[in-house]
């Protein structure tokens, strides 16, 4: 796991002949096409904020031939609809939300398979059987990616990695990232990043959240309207409870600027940006079909990360066969209404992927999407003592550098401290 002196080390401005090629690179706050337009455009996005739970009596582990060893997971997810309200942090008081499942709304299958720490996974090359080991941090691949949504055929194929991570508590958890290869029906054309967060078990498979965000420039699944009302069931993991979070910048005027390593190349950027209370929700009930909301709500704090990435890496061009790498190392901090802070903690985030885009309506405009994961700790305040887990999916514009970032933080939660019932 990186922390922050790793992360400055490796992105931290180095003195001397780091200042002197600096003003060389490109202003990656320059405004390529108007700032509000470019964060009009990277909003463009369906968002399905999904709760996965394995089908009942599909097999799970995948045992290898010559040891019976597991080496991997056949995971087949019930895809349900999952609404999170965070209420306004308050002095005295710890962040809490409100948690409900409901109806199912589609399937995922695939192969999660583990590998090696240094497998370069790519799709269609499978890594050397590798025994899956619960008492250690992993690394798996995605394969043979069949998500469905819906009853009309909508749905795509994907792709992706992702780490298991071993809990306080005992439990085995997992994160990932999967990239939309190729869409059907309503997804057909579509680009779009899905970021796993929540448990692995031998027995069951996959447990938690899959947030899921589609560009949809012709709001062919987004809606203004409202969606049917949803049909909620038991709550399925108690003891836990998910935070969603959304990032953007205040305004033009918020700059984002590189980290320069000790060779005086770029690996990086220091990002800070407010953070702002969110709700998704998604149907797949009713005349309209399969469709998508979200309702932006106050800000309610700031972030600041350290992202270490090489934007310039020929050798990684974040195609879907070649993505660019990334770690972060995010600092989230919350203010009551009285703009005090109150509670904070970290997220050390892991393994990440990059892809490029394209903005429709921005010829030219360079775009990325991010997805990543890691643990979450050092909470102070109301937060003091936090435990969990955070998945990220955001999309960002180059040149004007505007964001706009999910985050999906799941909190081992045994006293219901961060729960709001009901």
């Amino acid at each position: 796991m990186q922390d922050e002196q790793t992360l400055q080390q490796q992105g931290g401005q180095a003195a001397g002949g780091a200042s002197a090629r600096a003003p060389a690179l490109p202003d990656i706050n320059t405004e390529t096409y108007p700032f509000e337009m470019v964060q009009h455009l990277l909003d463009q996005a369906a968002y399905f904020n999904l709760y996965s739970m394995p089908e009942r009596g599909s097999p799970c582990a995948i045992r290898s031939g010559s040891s019976g060893a597991c080496v991997g997971f056949q995971i087949s997810e019930a895809l349900h609809r999952f609404n999170m309200r965070l209420r306004p942090p308050a002095r005295g008081e710890p962040l809490r939300a409100t948690n409900a499942v409901a109806e199912q709304m589609g399937c995922f299958n695939s192969r999660w398979l583990m590998c090696p720490d240094d497998f370069v996974a790519m799709p269609g090359c499978e890594p050397p059987a590798t025994p899956f080991n619960p008492a250690r941090q992993q690394r798996f691949v995605m394969f043979d990616g069949e998500c469905s949504l819906g009853d009309h055929g909508d749905g795509f194929s994907g792709f992706g990695t992702g780490t298991t991570f071993t809990a306080t508590n005992g439990a085995l958890l997992a994160a990932a990232v999967g990239n939309v290869m190729e869409g059907r029906g309503r997804f057909r054309g579509l680009e779009g990043t899905y970021a796993y967060c929540g448990s692995l078990s031998e027995d069951m498979g996959f447990r938690g959240s899959l947030m899921l965000r589609v560009m949809d420039p012709q709001g062919v699944l987004r809606t203004e309207g409202t969606l049917p009302a949803a049909e909620t069931i038991e709550w399925p993991e108690p003891g836990i409870t998910y935070f969603i979070l959304r990032g953007q910048k205040k305004d033009r005027r918020a700059k984002t600027n590189y980290n320069i390593g000790p060779d005086g190349q770029v690996n990086g950027l220091k990002v800070t940006q407010q953070l702002r209370l969110i709700e998704v929700d998604a149907a797949a009930r009713g005349r309209n079909g399969l469709r998508t909301i979200k309702r932006l709500g106050p800000v309610i704090g700031k972030m600041g990360a350290k992202i270490v990435f090489n934007l310039f890496n020929p050798g990684a061009p974040g195609t879907a066969l070649a993505p660019i790498p990334f770690q972060s190392f995010n600092e989230y901090t919350f203010y009551d209404r009285d703009d005090e802070p109150v509670s904070s903690f970290v997220a050390d985030g892991g393994e990440g992927r990059t892809f490029t885009m394209q903005l429709a309506g921005a010829p030219g405009q360079r775009a990325l999407r991010f997805g990543g994961y890691g643990p979450v700790f050092n909470g102070t305040g109301t937060c003091s003592g936090i435990d969990g887990l955070m998945s990220d999916n955001s999309v960002v514009g180059i040149a004007p550098h505007a964001i706009v970032t999910f985050y999906v933080i799941r909190i081992n939660d045994p006293d219901g401290r961060y729960r709001i019932s009901g």
